[in-house]
């Protein structure tokens, strides 16, 4: 039973490439306002977030043994943002340890970041002096986005450099826009890889006080995702599922406590 169920864990890792996102991936739609993760995981800093913690929980093809758990902080002053990140993926004889920090700035109208990621396996001694060193695997990416109303572009390049141990998923430069705030439409393009044409993707989002619900098509292969907001005050539960023809669905849950920044007098 347990090979049985380390072959399907190692199958969805060399897999991993269908994957949207990596280890901090939450369960927000893309270019969301207010997602906690977003600098870490895409290096695009949010204006809408002074202060916030989340954990997130997203199994990959309905695979057990190959679940991300990741939690987040995020503190803001002025346009200054800054991210730390830690999370685990898949159990320890076949899984990995991811530590991010993202650092940027945003104000209404546009904003810029940078990410670092360092991974180990999870069943390799872990300390802060091991992080970045023989066995690890470290990249650094970038982010940037432009708000012109009711328009937002933004282009996300979280692998520009890498060393060590190769990453699990290769992340190409994305470019996408979206039309409207909480109610409306979104372009993806996102760049080809080794043996693939790139990846196209058209969403949509409907916001009605306190939920926001949106749904995204994605080709090469044509696959699909939804997902589902409820916000209370400053807290936030969110929902998302992704379907492969292949591998299954993909289902992710996240809670997060999130305060936008003071209006200034």
């Amino acid at each position: 039973m347990r090979a049985g169920r380390g072959v399907a864990i190692l199958l969805g890792v060399m897999l991993a490439r269908a994957a949207a996102a990596q280890d901090f991936r939450g369960a927000s739609p893309p270019a969301a306002d207010a997602d906690a993760h977003s600098l870490l995981e895409s290096g695009l800093p949010s204006p809408a977030i002074a202060l916030a913690a989340a954990a997130t929980q997203t199994r990959w093809w309905g695979l057990r043994g190959l679940e991300t758990r990741a939690v987040s902080l995020s503190a803001g002053h002025r346009t200054w943002r800054v991210s730390l990140g830690l999370s685990q993926t898949g159990e320890p004889e076949l899984g990995w340890t991811a530590l991010a920090l993202g650092v940027g700035s945003a104000s209404a109208s546009a904003g810029a970041g940078v990410r670092a990621c360092t991974r180990r396996d999870r069943d390799a001694p872990w300390s802060a002096s091991r992080a970045f060193g023989s066995g690890a695997g470290v990249e650094l990416g970038a982010g940037a986005w432009l708000g012109l109303r009711p328009l937002r572009v933004w282009a996300s390049a979280p692998q520009m450099w890498t060393s060590g141990a190769a990453p699990p998923l290769v992340r190409p430069l994305e470019l996408g826009l979206r039309a409207g705030s909480a109610t409306g439409a979104w372009v993806r393009l996102v760049s080809p890889r080794a043996g693939d044409d790139g990846e196209r993707a058209l969403g949509v989002a409907i916001g009605i006080a306190p939920a926001l619900a949106w749904a995204e098509v994605r080709d090469a292969p044509l696959r699909g995702a939804i997902g589902l907001t409820t916000t209370l005050g400053s807290l936030q539960v969110e929902a998302r599922v992704d379907a492969h023809p292949v591998l299954g669905e993909t289902v992710g849950v996240e809670l997060a406590w999130v305060r936008g920044p003071r209006a200034r007098s």
